[in-house]
């Protein structure tokens, strides 16, 4: 399973989207955690998840990273644009001080490290690209992964 992970704003709903148009099955596994009873109160119990079945390709959250992955995909943003994307959804200031802390300090890549070996884990930094252009990136590790490309 590759997992596309980050903080809120980053992406990953749009890639998995992006992937899906472009043949490659993504799934959010915010609905299928709610749909096993895993979250509760906005609280996903990663253990719980870890106990299902998880049988698709590829999977995005900004916890896929602490389950059962072969490969993790990072995407990480410039921080004023977080900043904005995460103001402009509401996010209370706390909330959004945590998550640019987590981008910072790395915690997303040491926790998938604690899993994986580093050449398993991909980060893509968007720094001001255009979706389309983190697209084609995120596209060709997925086809490089399963083989599809030299």
């Amino acid at each position: 399973m590759i997992c596309i992970t980050g903080i809120p704003g980053t992406g990953k709903t749009t890639i998995c989207k992006m992937l899906n148009e472009n043949g490659i099955k993504c799934h959010g596994l915010n609905k299928f955690a709610m749909e096993c009873g895993a979250i509760s109160d906005d609280i996903v119990d990663i253990d719980m998840l870890m106990e299902k079945r998880i049988n698709f390709e590829v999977v995005e959250s900004h916890y896929s990273h602490l389950l059962d992955c072969q490969y993790v995909i990072i995407l990480e943003d410039d921080e004023s644009q977080l900043r904005n994307r995460m103001h402009a959804r509401g996010y209370p200031e706390e909330k959004i001080e945590e998550n640019i802390d987590a981008q910072l300090s790395g915690l997303i890549y040491f926790e998938a490290a604690d899993r994986l070996p580093a050449n398993h884990i991909y980060t893509i930094k968007e720094n001001s690209r255009s979706i389309d252009e983190v697209f084609k990136e995120v596209i060709g590790i997925i086809l490089f992964l399963n083989g599809k490309v030299n």
